[in-house]
């Protein structure tokens, strides 16, 4: 494709991120957004006390006394958002909730419809798809495996999505789900099917150290409360002391990771999880870290645990007191997490860090949240129905007057899509993307060594390169050259773009002979909308001036996929 040479005409290049005004290339996010900007509203930030928690009303709750509470903080100086198209709604829900764009059809079906109600059927559809589950798993997968030291424990990843999958299908407790991720035993098999998928939290750090990891995830991604720092010393800017931490760890005291070896291959073919029957955590001495003191179990709460308990028992009474309604971090952590997937920013920044300390924008908003969200049990769903119906959700993306400028919603944030979502989206506009990367003549994306030769196939390759942390805040994901090299020049993604043969471009040419209709279907296809009148303007008159149609179009399709809009959450 003409497009991917290093000869490429200026003037093509010039009309593709110019001509057609939402197209830019997509390294910083913010190319493309909208000249309104908001005034800051930082001075919201507040600490949140235990007993405010506490008080937090447990009733159900609807998304107009979200909206409420919102508007009420905001006050009359702010202004709000307008509320997205829908063609913007779903292409933002379908991508949020199955990391997928909608088709061609369902964005049609959808802005025809003249129902009142179709936002509110929507979410329910979506939330009742096997690809709501599927994505979302994936989305805790990613978290688990962000700060692992050993990358044998990536291993265990494949069968934990699975199973996450089945929890999230059954629409599990949030509590349920942890407590059999902090309470498992026994052995999983590499290859296993997601049965013992639950081993992955635990499983994945090994080592002399891993007592101290579990302890540092399960309080950061089950609680939003980062102790790490205060395994050394006491934290100097919050309320966790060193004696905390390694108390915290001493309930991981007992559990070990033992590799299992196949009896007849020798070759290693799982991890056994083995609960010794003694043993206690060593706090090191700060002075001689071959000295220390052994420590007992107790909660971050002060709450202590009986002693004579098993690893079994230890571990059950963590996880039963970690997920209890009386520990407000529990829910807050996790209302925050799901609110800054939706809307682009949570409460807290970044969301594994919360605290006594640790300022909050809108309190009473996730005060009320994280309230509701313990009063349905932990219901899932329940609380992804409220925040989806809601007007914050559905109001269009907006930037302050710097990336890192908290709006408090009073518009969305437009944030990378994740790697898995971003392949998603690629597949669903180019069709079936499999096969190993090919020979490219020393031009990125072929073989050559680095990230881009050999290791695996495109799919692979491409996640590993567009993956960040799910818990960094949204302006600190950054596009790179490499992935933009990938996306621009990878010799596979560029066959699936030409109009040749049955790619998916060449089928839409043959079957619309119309270029004004070809066009809106690609839009559609690429970017869940139409264009523009001045792009569809542009684009025409770029197609009749291309020494080919199909040229014409596979340089169009080529610029949307480079597009910042094709690769943001928006």
């Amino acid at each position: 494709m003409r497009l991917c040479s290093s000869t490429l005409p200026l003037p093509r290049l010039a009309f593709l991120f110019a001509g057609v005004a939402t197209l830019t290339l997509a390294l910083p996010i913010r190319a493309d957004e909208s000249k309104t900007k908001s005034k800051s509203t930082s001075s919201g930030r507040t600490t949140i006390a235990l007993e405010e928690w506490r008080k937090g009303a447990t009733t159900p709750l609807t998304p107009r006394e979200i909206d409420d509470l919102i508007a009420r903080e905001l006050g009359a100086s702010v202004k709000k958002a307008a509320r997205t198209t829908d063609e913007q709604f779903i292409r933002r829900v379908t991508l949020d909730l199955t990391g997928r764009l909608p088709t061609v059809r369902q964005t049609q079906d959808f802005v025809a419809s003249k129902e009142s109600d179709k936002r509110a059927r929507l979410i329910d559809q979506l939330l009742d798809s096997p690809e709501y589950a599927r994505h979302w798993a994936r989305y805790w997968r990613a978290v688990i495996a962000a700060k692992l030291a050993d990358q044998r424990g990536q291993i265990l990843a494949r069968s934990f999505e699975v199973w996450m999958t089945e929890q999230l299908k059954e629409n599990k407790s949030w509590d349920e789900i942890v407590k059999a991720m902090l309470t498992v035993e026994g052995e999983i098999r590499y290859d296993d099917t997601g049965a013992k998928g639950m081993a992955f939290f635990l499983g994945s750090h090994m080592g002399a150290d891993s007592a101290v990891e579990q302890a540092a995830e399960a309080s950061r991604v089950f609680m939003g409360i980062q102790i790490q720092c205060a395994q050394c010393h006491d934290h100097p800017s919050d309320v966790w002391k060193r004696q905390q931490f390694h108390e915290f760890a001493s309930y991981f005291a007992r559990v070990r990771q033992r590799l299992v070896r196949d009896k007849e291959s020798n070759r290693f073919v799982g991890i056994e999880l083995v609960s010794l029957r003694f043993g206690e955590h060593r706090m090191p001495d700060k002075d001689n870290p071959r000295a220390g003191t052994m420590v007992s179990p107790r909660f971050l709460d002060g709450t202590s645990t009986r002693r004579g308990l098993s690893d079994s028992e230890r571990r059950k009474e963590l996880a039963t007191r970690l997920t209890d309604k009386s520990n407000p971090w529990f829910s807050a952590a996790f209302v925050n997490r799901i609110w800054h997937e939706l809307l682009g920013q949570g409460f807290y920044q970044p969301v594994d860090d919360l605290g006594p300390l640790k300022e909050a924008v809108m309190a009473p908003v996730i005060i009320r949240l994280a309230g509701s969200f313990r009063g349905t049990n932990h219901d899932i769903k329940a609380l992804y129905r409220v925040i989806l119906n809601t007007e914050a959700y559905q109001r269009q993306i907006r930037l302050g007057d710097s990336p890192s400028e908290h709006l408090q919603f009073a518009a969305s944030y437009p944030t990378r899509l994740r790697a898995d979502a971003l392949w998603e989206s690629l597949v669903g506009v180019l069709g079936p993307l499999g096969g190993r990367p090919g020979f490219g003549g020393g031009r990125p994306g072929g073989f050559g060594g680095g990230r881009f030769g050999f290791g695996g196939g495109l799919e692979q390759l491409f996640k590993q390169a567009f993956a960040y942390d799910p818990s960094s805040r949204p302006e600190d994901i950054e596009g790179s050259v490499p992935q933009a090299l990938m996306l621009m020049n990878n010799p596979l993604i560029q066959q699936r773009i030409e109009a040749r043969g049955d790619t998916t471009l060449a089928r839409l040419l043959r079957d619309t002979p119309k270029d004004a209709e070809a066009l809106e279907i690609l839009y559609l296809r690429t970017l869940a909308r139409k264009p523009t009148e001045r792009e569809r303007q542009k684009c025409l008159t770029y197609i009749q001036k291309a020494s080919s149609r199909s040229e014409a179009f596979e340089d169009i399709l080529w610029a949307l996929l480079n597009s910042t809009e094709f690769q943001t959450r928006r």
